[in-house]
């Protein structure tokens, strides 16, 4: 079983990867946007991190033996415990570039109600790289959100967590890490990125048998 889709859902799961993704802006700017969040690579990644929790739940394996931070380790274990490997991942699809999924809907719905604007990076004659400005609102809706409906916190908490992952890498070195991943790596292009959570979750085993 796999987390249902819909355009709100996806909207609201971008949402939170701006809010809490985005870097804060040094000045203000002219549309009012106050955080920047650089590059279509960046939002993908931390996409493909939310919407694979096993993948995910990795990462936060490795931080735990870099830094033998009890708390990356319970952070997996509430993932498997919660079976968000099952309940929550929404695939994605590899391709040229790593994990990838047309945006343009969900990003639509999020600039209709004026919470992101995508600016273009330019060089020569074509657009290097989009980035996507944060306005204050988006912040504010947030804020709302969980005061209404607290259970959606939950996309607050695992954005925060994917953020802290990320540790300031750009887009492009967050793909190169996910490569990293052969399962990631050695799916064809245009096929579903498969799962890892039977090896994940026994390799938390271990590391708990080890503690």
């Amino acid at each position: 079983m796999m987390t249902r889709r819909s355009p709100h859902r996806d909207a609201l799961r971008l949402l939170y990867i701006f809010v809490k993704g985005a870097e804060p802006l040094d000045a203000p700017h002219p549309s009012g946007a106050v955080a920047i969040l650089r590059g279509e690579a960046k939002l993908h990644a931390y996409d493909f991190w939310i919407r694979n929790p096993d993948y995910l739940a990795e990462e936060l394996l490795d931080l735990f033996v870099a830094t033998n931070n009890q708390r990356f380790l319970d952070e997996v274990g509430d993932i498997f415990a919660s079976e968000e490997p099952d309940i929550r991942r929404i695939p994605m699809i590899r391709y040229r570039f790593g994990a990838y999924e047309r945006l343009d809907d969900t990003l639509a719905l999020l600039k209709s109600r004026d919470l992101v604007t995508i600016v273009g990076t330019k060089t020569a004659d074509r657009v290097a790289e989009w980035d996507f400005l944060v306005m204050r609102r988006a912040y504010d809706l947030t804020t709302a959100i969980e005061a209404e409906f607290p259970v959606l916190g939950w996309y607050r908490r695992r954005a925060e967590l994917v953020h802290e992952v990320a540790a300031g890498r750009s887009g492009s070195a967050l793909k190169k890490r996910q490569y990293e991943q052969a399962d990631y790596a050695e799916t064809e292009l245009g096929g579903v990125i498969p799962p890892i959570a039977d090896r994940v979750q026994a390799r938390l085993v271990a590391l708990m048998r080890n503690i």
